[in-house]
């Protein structure tokens, strides 16, 4: 994806809020991945640390306090999203205003401790719970 950071203001809509909006979703393959990643994030207090917002079904991750746009943000793309992932797979990019931007894409059951890398490399947020993906 060209381009330079996440260009839309960024209003926090909470990981609690986040993960019930899309456990209403009407999922035709629902991805687990989205809500191991909330839940671990909620889990090691990381959501103090974390704001969250979504395009359509993507989770959009930057680092609080989130200033004026563009920001650098990671995004954990869902199914069905613009940019989704392959099946069976989970796709986390980091959009940097710096335009070098990371795009990752592994097995679903890879999704958490490729999520916690992108935490601990991007943002400088480590979790010690995960292992880190290669």
């Amino acid at each position: 994806m060209a381009g330079f950071g996440w260009p839309d203001t960024i209003i926090d809509r909470g990981w609690h809020d986040v993960r019930a909006f899309l456990s209403n979703v009407d999922w035709h393959d629902r991805p687990d991945y989205l809500f191991e990643i909330i839940d671990s994030v909620i889990a090691h207090d990381a959501d103090r640390h974390l704001a969250v917002t979504t395009s359509m079904h993507d989770l959009i991750i930057a680092p609080r306090p989130v200033g004026d746009p563009p920001n650098d943000v990671v995004a954990v793309r869902a199914p069905g999203s613009l940019r989704g992932p392959s099946p069976g797979t989970v796709l986390i990019e980091h959009l940097s205003v710096m335009g070098k931007n990371t795009t990752i894409q592994r097995p679903a059951a890879e999704a958490l401790p490729l999520f916690w890398r992108f935490m601990e490399t991007e943002f400088g947020l480590r979790s010690a719970s995960y292992r880190q993906a290669d």
